[in-house]
Parts: C-alpha cells; sequence; structure tokens
C-alpha cells in the first residue's frame, strides 16, 4: 500500500472519530444543564448525571483515538 492510501485511510478514520467526537460533545452539554437545573426531578439528574458521565468517556476514548492517529500520521511524515 502506497503512503498516500495510508494516509487517506488515517484522514477517514480521523474524520469518522472527529464526528463522534462532535456528538459526544453535544450529548455532554445537553445533559450537563438538566443536572445542574434546581427544578429538575432527582430522578432525571441521576440519569442525565449518569448519560454525562458516559459521554465525558466516550470524549476521552475519542481524544486519545485521535492522538494515536495523529501519531501514525507523524510517523509517516517522518519516517
Amino acid at each position: 500500500m502506497e503512503l498516500k492510501d495510508k494516509i487517506d485511510i488515517i484522514s477517514k478514520k480521523a474524520d469518522i472519530v472527529n464526528k463522534k467526537l462532535i456528538a459526544y460533545l453535544a450529548v455532554s452539554g445537553g445533559t450537563w444543564l438538566y443536572g445542574i437545573n434546581p427544578e429538575t426531578i432527582p430522578a432525571v439528574k441521576i440519569l442525565s448525571s449518569i448519560v454525562f458521565l458516559i459521554s465525558v468517556f466516550g470524549i476521552f476514548g475519542s481524544i486519545l483515538k485521535l492522538s494515536d492517529l495523529q501519531k501514525q500520521l507523524q510517523g509517516y511524515i517522518n519516517g
């Protein structure tokens, strides 16, 4: 496989991870607002806290994947 093909694959993977990251950020932003609202029912606060934590783990995982893809790309550029 040529270098250009490998870089294109990494680019496509990064696009996919970036779209997932944007979705996780939107979910975490929305659920965070329900969690801090004092008028929210306690059950909804608990549920929104759980969804928020799950989205935070998704954000963290996406950032790690993007970092790994960046390292792969740097390896192809440098070597």
